[in-house]
Parts: structure tokens; sequence; C-alpha cells
């Protein structure tokens, strides 16, 4: 895997819960490798609970993909302008995800129904078969509100590595990445919630 690529993955540590997945080969040339803006000083006072998530030096390019939601609804990952998107990397078969879903089903509900929010909680499962995704909301009480993009033939990890779920990517209101955490993280406690809001005070409006 090019340089780039090998130094995000080796950036920060990786959790010893985080499930390993195969990455799809690719010669397309990563969207990560292309820096576009300074980000200036990392924002203080990261709570204990993303004591590994890295805010970057330098946005840079993510993924532009098109996917479909549990209702076959085509949403593109860069349609969330003017707001900080949290992107959760998820799969049925991550004994991790089983922990992690409730906190981001609780940040949806809290910030995605807010037309005053300017943060976007975005769940992306890399199964390759709808049912296995329906299955596991159903078997761990996630609602029909519990909203979820299928990345099925993993075309995300043509840009970042999916080789760990899950994994949480950060993007600013133009849909470029600015940080990334990967392993199991606790979502939960109102720290949680002002760093978030601390990241879209300063990424959310961007306009470069």
């Amino acid at each position: 895997m090019k340089r780039l690529l090998l130094s995000l993955a080796l950036a920060t540590s990786l959790s010893v819960s985080a499930v390993a997945a195969e990455a799809p080969v690719t010669d397309h040339i990563p969207a990560f490798q292309t820096k576009i803006v300074e980000n200036g000083e990392p924002i203080a006072g990261k709570p204990g609970q993303l004591r590994d998530f890295l805010e970057m030096r330098h946005t840079r390019g993510f993924s532009k993909a098109v996917l479909p939601d549990l209702k076959g609804k085509q949403v593109a990952l860069d349609s969330f302008k003017g707001k900080l998107v949290l992107i959760d990397i998820w799969a049925s078969w991550c004994e991790p995800c089983i922990r992690t879903m409730p906190a981001m089903h609780e940040l949806q509900k809290k910030f995605n129904h807010d037309p005053k929010s300017r943060i976007h909680i975005l769940s992306v499962s890399v199964d390759d078969k709808v049912k296995n995704v329906q299955k596991f909301m159903k078997k761990h009480g996630l609602g029909e509100d519990f909203e979820t993009l299928i990345d099925a033939k993993q075309v995300i990890g043509d840009d970042v590595p999916l080789d760990v779920v899950p994994s949480f990517f950060m993007l600013d209101g133009q849909g470029n990445l600015i940080g990334f955490v990967r392993g199991f993280v606790d979502w939960t406690g109102p720290e949680v919630i002002d760093y978030l809001n601390k990241l879209a005070d300063k990424y959310a409006g961007r306009d470069y």
C-alpha cells in the first residue's frame, strides 16, 4: 500500500478490540493523498474517550462515493455541505461495533433531525448483503430510525483504508477529511458532545 496510506494506518494506535477486514485491491490514486488546506492548531480539551482521535495537520481528500441506504435511496457522501460529518464504518460481523452502535444511534437522534444542527452522523456498513445488516439491527434493538448506508463493494476503501472496523472519519463542511480514529471508541458523555461542537465550530462552515 502506498506510503501515505501506510502512514494513515500507523498514525494512531489500533485498539486491540478492532477487527481486521480484507481491503479491496485497487489502482485508484487515493483521495487521501491530496492535501487541501492547513488545519492550524488542534483543538484543545480532547476528551479521554477520544484520545486516539487524530486531528490532522492538513485537510485531505475523501471519497465522493454515492451509496444506497436500506431503502435503496442513493446518498452522496459529500452532500452534507456546511456540516461536520462523522462517518462510522461498521459491519454486522464486527464485535466492537455491537458496543458502538447504540452510541451512534443516540448521536444520530441528537444531531441528524435538528434543522439547526451543524453535525451529521453517517453510518456506513461494509456488509455485502443488506439482509445481514437488517438482521443485526433487529437482533441488537436498533429501530427503523437508525440510518446506515451500504458500501457492499467497499468503494470508500479506494480512498482511505478500511482494513479495520469500526473506523471513524471526520469530514469538514466541504466533505473532506480532517481527522480519524480506528477501532472501538466510546462516543458517550457530554464531553464528547462538547468536543464535536468545537470541531463543528472550526470545520463545519469552511469555504475554500
